[in-house]
């Protein structure tokens, strides 16, 4: 511009200045907003993670450029993947962003690894993401973070506050909760309490703008305030500003608006700042407390859409813990313990829980890459557990080492490779290998047993049968149930024999095809209304027994539908109450839905779905909006219905979205939608969900033990011809405790043993060694010290209360 112009250019500004102050003091700013500029850059989602690398570093770089024009601007960025990226593809502007941070300018934030999925994420997988989240921090920038950052995450298991405060996490921020369809959440500015009554600072903001994609103009500051409920108790609230979702970040626009409009009249006045700092000040009393899950209502078929990156992830969670399970106990017989290798692992499967990648809401290319990443994750983790039990138990060509990958002891059935010997061993023939079967025999955590040395009744006979009907039904039948498969494919009959008493109250195993049109967002949502249009899939192509017994009955049933089609096999072993559904479905559908119904034969108000080191009990009925709403809710591996005395699990081995309506289970199994993957789930499915009749409520019952055998059965791997049984390296008395993990201390001697309270119940639990630690000393899922919590070490017996749901780190000393 000429000169003259940028003359009276300034003296506009300064008439404008002046007019503004004096209506600044009769109208001054009404609140407060801290603003904080981010790039909310999903790792992945309509573009695949080379794409995301390339955006990381051309928002990194244009943030770097305003922050050099703009003192004042300040800048969020989450997720140590990002910046380990950023290590490896431009190292020198990771060296420029570590001085913004250190002038206080720049703020890492969020403590984990990714921005992960809260609802599908296991709880073994949900710690490893804050201990190598805030490790990575640390080292890298000298910090860590005091405040989780998920902001466009799809619902909140209630395990997450107490992992939070494990990793010294104080703070929760979310947007994601402004979107439910029907109940608006009440506070935004809170305690929330996990499970076992750990609690976190939360808030959020309704920005009318695009929730965490805030602009710095009039509309989105002062509704944001206006919006802000908690202004009764504090007189500040947050907004953060920038393009995101694709990243971009702030932009010129934005920070030239903040220097008009920070003081500007009626509005909030307005000041950069570091969301840390603003959780600081933040108010601790008086505020409203929300106890449990915060469901989303909306986006709940991210709990069934993309459905083998899932399978993978829960075999990548089961077998990475067996594989440092075991690794720890042969590297104290002096092995090398692979820690690289599982670091490497974890941070893949880390990487695929983001909350695109792991819900199912991304594009084909994204899956093209997940996919091989995760089956890498399982393969390594294979071979590194059974080299390691190998290590313990010798390796050979014709025997074979049983091994329990549990803490509590298991009863001994395993599957050997085809053509096996037995020994002396009770076992059966099957279509899959040769069935070891001695439920009356049980291996001890982390106990091997071998084959051709075991001194088990060498005895053939078994207890199951199975038996073809005029009628063209087949009853499979043991000590336990009496199982009626109808010529229709269903369960016409569960009948308990131990108590006399009918498990269902209709046909179980119902396969319904449901139209799946979501109103909006194809691969995110399932419409309230969708039961409206379903059918049931009642035809039946081919029904044969293909197992009779002594020790497993197996029916298979063959089904065609449209273009698809469904092979699912019953089995039923001697000695147990579990049926099996080993289900292969050839998939060739779109906008549909696949679901197994299962009315039930037990009445209670609420069933109990297992979540993050624990459960959350939903509603059976639907008397308000709010249980209305939850149609369909996330469950880990099994939803149970009980009444005092008895009781019908839904146990699964790789299905998360599951309802409870009544006395009614369900399970989605399989769906097809359009956007943003045309193909999602096409083609070959194989998983397993089972029906578990049991005696007494779901804790009594034993429902989670016969969970986690379900999704991690017993290892067989070959052992030296002259190999020893290896006997359990601990075994757990008093109240019962799940396992989290077991492996070697990160950056210290030791071991660290994880475990948890899995039913809701209090009280001492002792862990008996089989050799005498050193020591036993509680500590945090970072490794460091917990010197409040006391543990008692007697001899080889360690002992320590635990609360409900309460997560157990515990250093064992050499």
């Amino acid at each position: 511009l000429p000169q003259d112009a940028l003359a009276a250019c300034d003296t506009a500004c300064a008439v404008i200045a002046s007019g503004l102050e004096r209506i600044r003091k009769r109208y001054p700013p009404i609140g407060k907003l801290l603003l904080s500029g981010h790039a909310h850059i999903d790792l992945a989602w309509l573009w695949p993670v080379a794409e995301t690398r390339r955006k990381v570093r051309r928002t990194w770089s244009s943030v770097l450029r305003l922050m050099d024009k703009y003192p004042d601007f300040t800048f969020n960025q989450s997720s140590a993947q990002a910046y380990k990226w950023m290590e490896e593809d431009d190292p020198e502007l990771l060296e420029r962003i570590k001085t913004r941070v250190a002038e206080g300018r720049w703020e890492p934030i969020g403590g984990s690894w990714a921005e992960p999925d809260c609802q599908v994420t296991g709880g073994e997988a949900f710690a490893r993401q804050l201990f190598y989240g805030q490790r990575f921090f640390e080292q890298t920038f000298g910090q860590r973070n005091t405040v989780a950052w998920l902001p466009d995450v799809f619902g909140f298991s209630g395990g997450l506050p107490q992992l939070l405060q494990q990793a010294a996490i104080t703070g929760f921020f979310t947007t994601k909760l402004i979107w439910n369809e029907n109940n608006a959440f009440p506070y935004d500015l809170f305690w929330w309490q996990g499970l076992d009554g750990s609690r976190v600072l939360a808030h959020t903001f309704l920005n009318p703008n695009g929730g965490y994609n805030g602009h710095i103009n009039p509309l989105d500051t002062y509704q944001t305030w206006q919006n802000f409920i908690g202004k009764r108790i504090h007189d500040e609230s947050l907004l953060a500003f920038g393009w995101g979702d694709g990243g971009g970040g702030p932009s010129e626009d934005m920070l030239q608006n903040y220097d008009r409009i920070k003081d500007y009249p009626v509005l909030p006045k307005l000041e950069m700042g570091m969301v840390e700092q603003f959780y600081d000040s933040l108010p601790r009393e008086g505020l409203p407390t929300w106890v449990g899950e915060m469901y989303l209502e909306l986006h709940r078929a991210t709990l069934t859409t993309q459905a083998l990156a899932k399978q993978l992830n829960r075999q990548g969670e089961h077998r990475l813990v067996e594989a440092e399970a075991f690794a720890t106990l042969a590297s104290l017989d002096g092995a090398d313990y692979p820690k690289a290798e599982l670091d490497a692992a974890w941070q893949d499967l880390l990487y695929n829980q983001f909350h695109d990648i792991l819900p199912g809401s991304s594009i084909r290319e994204v899956y093209r890459d997940t996919h091989p990443q995760l089956l890498e994750v399982i393969a390594t983790a294979i071979t590194v557990r059974d080299e390691a039990i190998a290590a313990r138990t010798g390796s050979g060509m014709d025997t074979f080492a049983i091994t329990n990958p549990d803490l509590n002891a298991r009863p001994l059935t395993a599957l050997l490779p085809e053509g096996s010997d037995a020994g002396n061993l009770p076992s059966q023939r099957v279509e899959d290998g040769v069935l070891v079967h001695a439920p009356a025999t049980t291996l001890g955590g982390f106990a091997s047993i071998i084959v051709s040395s075991a001194a088990e009744d060498a005895s053939k006979t078994g207890g199951v049968s199975a038996t073809l009907r005029d009628s063209g039904a087949v009853t499979l039948k043991n000590g336990e149930l009496t199982v009626e498969v109808g010529a229709d494919g269903t369960l016409h009959r569960v009948f308990d024999r131990r108590v006399n008493r009918e498990a269902l109250s209709d046909r179980g195993n119902q396969l319904w095809a449901y139209v799946d049109r979501p109103r909006a967002w194809d691969a995110w949502d399932i419409d309230e209304t969708y039961e409206n249009a379903g059918m049931e899939i009642t035809d039946v192509d081919s029904m044969e027994m293909i197992e009779e017994g002594p020790h497993r009955a197996a029916v298979r049933v063959t089904r065609s539908w449209r273009s698809s089609r469904f092979v699912q096999t019953y089995r039923l072993l001697s000695g147990s109450s579990r049926i099996d559904i080993d289900t292969q479905i050839d998939w060739h559908e779109r906008l549909m839905l696949i679901r197994a119904l299962f009315p039930t034969g037990v009445q209670s108000h609420e069933a109990t779905f297992e979540t993050m080191f624990g459960v959350q009990r939903r509603a059976t009925h639907q008397n308000t909006s709010w249980e209305r709403a939850r149609f369909e809710a996330g469950a880990h591996r099994f939803v149970d219905l009980s009444e005092p005395a008895y009781g019908v699990a839904l146990l699964n081995d790789a299905k998360y979205g599951h309802s409870a309506h009544g006395s009614t289970l369900g399970v989605s199994l399989v769906r097809g939608p359009l956007h943003p993957d045309p193909f999602a789930d096409e083609g070959e499915h194989r998983f397993t969900y089972s029906l578990f009749p049991h005696i007494g409520d779901w804790v009594d019952g034993g429902v989670t033990r016969e969970a986690r055998a379900l999704n991690a059965p017993l290892v067989v791997t070959a052992a030296a011809s002259d190999a020893t049984g290896r006997e359990a390296f601990v075994a757990s008395t008093g109240i019962e405790l799940g396992l989290g993990a077991l492996k070697r201390a990160h950056d210290q001697d030791g071991i660290v043993l994880r475990v948890y309270e899995p039913h809701g119940a209090r009280g001492q639990a002792q862990l008996t060694f089989t050799e005498t630690p050193a020591s036993v000393t509680r500590v945090t899922i970072l490794e460091e010290p917990q010197k409040e919590r006391e543990v008692t070490l007697n001899g080889n017996t360690a002992a320590f209360e635990i609360g409900p749901f309460e997560v157990v780190s515990l250093l064992i000393g050499a």
